[in-house]
């Protein structure tokens, strides 16, 4: 990338998308972290579940049944509430994904617009180039010809 116009806003664009990079980064290993123990947690409540069901087979107190009862029912409320949690999670990480790919596009339209800029400026070079050579042709050949007129 050359100074040109665009270094500054290619600059300022890349560290756009380098710092929606790091916060979607983030977001997916929150949204990582959610979903394992959402995963934890449905296999307590399964594990909790079965225990219930085999306690009642081999026979238990309404007691120990009842406390039983009220221990699933509040897991039941944690799993409700790290669903919610892992839920949102993902929505922040979808969001920050769309936010890293909306950068991404950003900066390639503004190097789009450095390569543009660049093939202008080396075809106009080269316009000038070309113009001094055919400048320097003419006049040698100008110059040739004042010889022979001489002779």
């Amino acid at each position: 990338m050359a100074d040109g116009k665009f270094t500054l806003l290619l600059r300022l664009a890349g560290e756009k998308v380098e710092a929606a990079g790091e916060r979607m980064r983030r977001a997916q290993a929150l949204a990582v972290q959610a979903q394992g123990k959402m995963s934890q947690l449905d296999a307590f409540l399964s594990e909790y579940q079965q225990r219930l069901r085999d306690g009642g087979m081999r026979g238990m107190s309404i007691s120990q049944w009842q406390d039983f009862q009220r221990f699933l029912a509040r897991l039941q409320e944690a799993v409700q509430v790290q669903r919610g949690e892992t839920d949102h999670a993902v929505q922040r990480f979808l969001l920050e994904r769309q936010a890293w790919q909306d950068e991404r596009k950003r900066l390639k339209a503004f190097e789009k617009l450095d390569e543009r800029e660049a093939a202008r400026l080396a075809l106009a070079e080269a316009r000038r180039s070309q113009k001094a050579t055919d400048e320097f042709a003419t006049r040698r050949f100008w110059d040739s010809q004042q010889v022979r007129d001489e002779d």
